[in-house]
């Protein structure tokens, strides 16, 4: 038995976490037809214990390993009762607590995808870089008085047949809070990472368009907006497919409203998005 074997053991015995009872139903269907396998060779009936024991202390670990390491994730992968189950893990975690800073970030790593799952983890990499490096400048200065928080968290947010989507979400506080959304997309009919811009034409004049359609409802809504102060979407802008085929572009707390109104998002509706996607004005 390896050390990754034995860690395994000794997860299993001390982690008492509760199995869905559908899984538990599942896990006992596939040991008892293992059980009722033939026995000619006993090696292979070792073997077939072996892969069952195996399979439940997997299970009961995968809330657990994700956060232990990216190759014990990896392994979980390759348990065929499980399936590709661990397709986002927890890289690492950073906590930091000094009496007036807080900071409880965790980092995402996208394990399958190719190259353009290698491009969503740096991406996400860069942005919490910068995230913690203001979080670490602003905690020099209030070491003397004052308080923050940091707070980084995801979710996969979309998975379906074309696209995998990754949200990061930070919420900043300092008197009061600052969220920031960040979305990351591969399509998988290319096997790449996709941002606004990579999804029209070159030359396409995609950020007029979405940025009147994103003015004419400021106008139309009775809500804190600046639509006085607004100019044009990032040509990068955060977003999400809606599932019509729509685009919901998304935008940081306080950018283009009052702080109250949190973070704000305008859909385009899907023909407007199918036109600049073929090209048309």
């Amino acid at each position: 038995m390896d050390q990754f074997d034995r860690e395994l053991k000794r997860r299993a015995q001390e982690e008492p976490f509760p199995l869905p009872d559908s899984f538990v139903r599942r896990l006992r269907e596939t040991c008892d037809s293992l059980e009722e396998a033939p026995r000619r060779k006993p090696e292979r009936r070792c073997l077939s214990h072996w892969g069952a024991w195996f399979a439940a202390a997997a299970a009961s670990l995968l809330v657990v390993l994700p956060n232990v390491s990216a190759s014990a994730a990896e392994a979980l992968e390759q348990v065929p009762v499980l399936g590709p189950l661990v397709q986002v893990v927890t890289l690492r975690n950073y906590l930091y607590d000094d009496g007036h800073s807080f900071a409880n970030v965790s980092v995402p790593q996208v394990q399958e995808g190719g190259q353009a799952g290698s491009s969503v983890n740096a991406a996400v990499q860069a942005d919490i870089d910068r995230l913690l490096d203001q979080f670490r400048r602003d905690a020099e200065v209030l070491a003397q008085g004052g308080y923050q928080s940091l707070d980084v968290s995801y979710e996969v947010t979309a998975d379906t047949d074309r696209w995998f989507t990754l949200c990061v979400s930070a919420l900043q506080t300092q008197a009061s809070g600052h969220q920031i959304l960040r979305y990351y997309h591969i399509d998988k009919s290319t096997g790449e990472m996709v941002t606004l811009s990579e999804l029209f034409p070159s030359g396409s004049d995609y950020v007029s368009v979405l940025s009147g359609e994103v003015r004419r409802q400021m106008e139309e809504e009775d809500r804190s907006y600046f639509p006085d102060e607004f100019q044009t979407i990032d040509p990068e802008q955060p977003f999400y497919w809606a599932p019509d085929g729509g685009l919901v572009l998304v935008f940081d707390e306080a950018s283009v409203a009052a702080a109250v109104e949190g973070v704000l998002e305008f859909s385009i509706p899907a023909s407007t998005v199918e036109a600049l996607r073929a090209g048309q004005p």
